[in-house]
């Protein structure tokens, strides 16, 4: 399944314009009962590594932003089968520095 991403984490090295650029992302929140306990296991922040700049380079998906959002919240509406369902989500924290800092701001409790 394919997922347009909004992604407001700022800081995020696959923001680009507030949108996600990356070809696969990773949503976590095994336990989470909403938004607050998901995170984007995929966050990079650029300045964390000399070397991420072309790490995420390779990862960029070519500007369509229609990504393979796998998911590990399992109270998710939106979770089927550990991919995300929905046609578009956001991810969340315009502040974040660090991946558990994120959060799925389209979760919704099943």
């Amino acid at each position: 399944m394919a997922t347009r991403v909004d992604c407001n984490a700022r800081t995020c090295g696959y923001n680009e314009n507030s949108k996600c650029n990356k070809k696969n992302i990773d949503v976590e929140g095994l336990f989470a009962k909403s938004k607050i306990g998901t995170f984007c296991q995929s966050f990079k922040n650029p300045h964390d590594s000399q070397n991420l700049m072309k790490e995420i380079a390779s990862e960029m998906t070519g500007g369509d932003n229609v990504i393979h959002v796998s998911c590990s919240a399992n109270y998710c509406v939106y979770n089927k089968d550990n991919y995300c369902s929905a046609r578009e989500i956001t991810v969340g924290n315009e502040e974040a520095k660090y991946r558990s800092e994120t959060q799925c701001d389209s979760f919704k409790l099943r």
